[in-house]
Parts: C-alpha cells; structure tokens; sequence
C-alpha cells in the first residue's frame, strides 16, 4: 500500500515518535517502593481483629430474656409488632 499523501506520513511519524516517548524499560516506580509496602493496612487489620480466648470460644451459652419473649408474643397475638422500616428510605408522608 502506497501513502501519497504527506501530511498522513508526517502524522504517523509524529505519533510514533510521541508513543515511543511512552514506552521504558523499567517500571516507573522502581527502587522508590518499600519493601514494606502495604504492611499498615495488614498490621491495622490485626489489630482491630480480637481473637477470643478458648475460654470465650467455648461459652456459646446466650441466656434469654423471658420478659421480652412473652411481650413479644403477646404483640404477635395481637397484631400490634411494629413493620420494619428501611434505613435509606425517607418517610413518604403516607
């Protein structure tokens, strides 16, 4: 294929030499980075995550509230439980 016309030449020569100003041999930031890096996030991690004891991790045991099961069936009964109402809506005035 045959390009007759000058400025498309010069275009594509131009290009070429502006992309190539793109390209490296290395990464950008080689030799700059700790060999570290991204240890803080870890380390935060750790320590917000507490681990229970095998003390804690064997007691499962939750007592219930007697008090609030039977207030609870009670609403049910008689129909007065309360409908969820979702966070991110706003009340439509209904």
């Amino acid at each position: 294929m045959i390009i007759k016309n000058t400025k498309t030449i010069a275009f594509a020569a131009l290009s070429l030499l502006v992309l190539s100003g793109c390209v490296s041999a290395k990464p950008a930031l080689e030799g700059r980075l700790d060999a570290n890096f991204g240890s803080a996030v870890k380390a935060n991690a750790q320590a917000h995550a507490v681990e229970p004891t095998l003390a804690q991790k064997a007691n499962t045991y939750i007592p219930s509230d007697p008090n609030r099961a039977a207030l609870a069936l009670k609403n049910y009964r008689e129909g007065t439980v309360k409908d969820p109402i979702a966070i991110n809506q706003e009340n439509s005035g209904n």
